[in-house]
């Protein structure tokens, strides 16, 4: 299934109910669209469970109905390479109003009626003007314009020795967090729609959060893979794979430097 709307990457605290039930249960989010959210929570519901979430940003924030699209539950020792969680479909008015309204069958919608029904004055006629002359033909036919080839939008996945598998971060403190969360425990999770295949060992460019700084490169084994998956929600908010840091005392050796500077931001 297509895509309906673009997802960007935003943290934000949620709380949640489920329908039927008091109790609130907290997350917060990893990605977010005009359509949905992929919500990362110990306490994952179940595909087709109706949630209401609050989205608690300030003045930014908004509570919002929705239905669990997809859930992955992660075990224990996988938790620090990625995070259970949900994705979670947005229902729009329409379907909001649907269940209030239910429309039997055969029936149809209801059209708003004219303006000028509800009591308003109709608007008055346009006076009608004659189109204007056609231009004289061009004796001399333009060239034709130039054409761009079309581009496709996918991005082919990291071929062993030829590329990198890269890993931003939102900012200083998403990146402390992993360094300390992930990468001391020898572990990263890599956002990718092309995960590599397990037990594959794969090379990762990761880029600390600072103005100018070079990318640290390593290898890594792919020791978990999570593939796009399609449904009403589109694909996996989550795509990508957990891997396994080879040569960890290297890696923490570079990334150190960056964290005792971020940390003192």
């Amino acid at each position: 299934m297509e895509r309906r709307s673009v997802r960007r990457p935003r943290r934000v605290q949620v709380q949640y109910w489920k329908r039927g039930e008091p109790q609130a249960y907290a997350g917060y989010t990893t990605n977010i669209s005009t359509t949905g959210m992929f919500i990362a929570t110990t306490s994952p519901q179940a595909p087709g469970a109706r949630l209401r979430v609050e989205v608690m940003d300030g003045s930014h924030g908004f509570m919002v109905e929705g239905v669990v699209a997809h859930a992955r539950k992660v075990r224990g020792d996988m938790m620090r390479l990625t995070h259970p969680g949900m994705g979670i479909r947005f229902l729009s008015v329409v379907e909001l109003v649907r269940e209030l309204i239910p429309i039997m069958a055969g029936e149809t919608e209801e059209i708003p009626e004219p303006e000028r029904d509800w009591g308003l004055a109709p608007p008055p006629p346009q006076p009608v003007t004659a189109p204007p002359p056609a231009p004289p033909p061009d004796p001399k036919p333009s060239p034709p314009l130039a054409v761009a080839p079309p581009v496709s939008p996918a991005v082919p996945r990291p071929v062993d020795g030829v590329g990198a598998f890269i890993v931003q971060f939102l900012g200083a403190s998403e990146f402390v967090e992993v360094f300390q969360r992930d990468i001391l425990n020898g572990g990263l999770f890599v956002s990718t729609r092309y995960p590599g295949r397990l037990q594959e060992v794969v090379k990762v460019d990761l880029l600390p959060p600072v103005k100018d700084a070079v990318p640290v490169s390593f290898r890594a084994r792919v020791v978990q893979r999570f593939e796009p998956q399609g449904g009403d929600f589109g694909a996996n908010l989550l795509a990508g794979m957990g891997v396994e840091i080879l040569e960890l005392p290297v890696v923490i050796q570079k990334l150190r430097p960056f964290v005792e500077r971020l940390k003192m931001l």
